[in-house]
């Protein structure tokens, strides 16, 4: 009888150290590839298509390269968020005779998540002053895109930052 309580003594013990083995890690997640040079071209055409809008004073094509919930971060004016916000500032700003807005991207970085990028550049705007005549302002900036459920990009923070005033030279 002691015979059988030993062995089932042995059968137990070895049942519970095969239990307490720890079980291999599971295989790491495949990386997704690597979409970086497609998304920042992505985004650089979008550009162009953007400034394009500009130039045809196109309200409507201009915000929608914005994200729903967008904000563009203005001068002395509170910031417009949400795409209606930003429509009707940049669509009031569009009926000015004199308005004009150009700009290029310098450079689009877009992280490794591949969700995320950022984009910097120089613009040039017109609006007519308080005497009704056109002035330019000049300056770079710095915009936020994000990749939408779709696939596409879109702008959530858009950040123009004006150049000082260009001070008239002495003879």
């Amino acid at each position: 009888m002691l015979r059988h309580g030993r062995s089932g003594l042995v059968v137990l013990l070895l049942t519970l150290v095969a239990c307490m083995q720890e079980k291999p890690a599971p295989p790491l997640p495949t990386p997704p590839p690597d979409t970086r040079p497609q998304d920042e071209a992505a985004i650089h055409a979008a550009v162009k298509d953007w400034a394009g809008a500009a130039a045809a004073k196109d309200p409507e094509k201009f915000t929608s390269f914005y994200a729903e919930d967008a904000t563009v971060m203005l001068p002395n004016i509170p910031d417009p968020s949400g795409k209606a916000a930003i429509r009707d500032t940049f669509g009031g700003m569009m009926k000015d005779p004199n308005f004009a807005l150009s700009f290029a991207a310098d450079k689009v970085v877009v992280a490794r998540s591949g969700d995320m990028a950022f984009e910097t550049g120089t613009y040039s705007m017109t609006l007519s002053d308080a005497k009704k005549k056109a002035a330019t302002e000049k300056g770079h900036y710095v915009v936020v895109w994000q990749k939408q459920s779709d696939g596409s990009w879109k702008v959530v923070l858009d950040v123009p930052v004006s150049d000082p005033p260009e001070v008239a030279k002495k003879p």
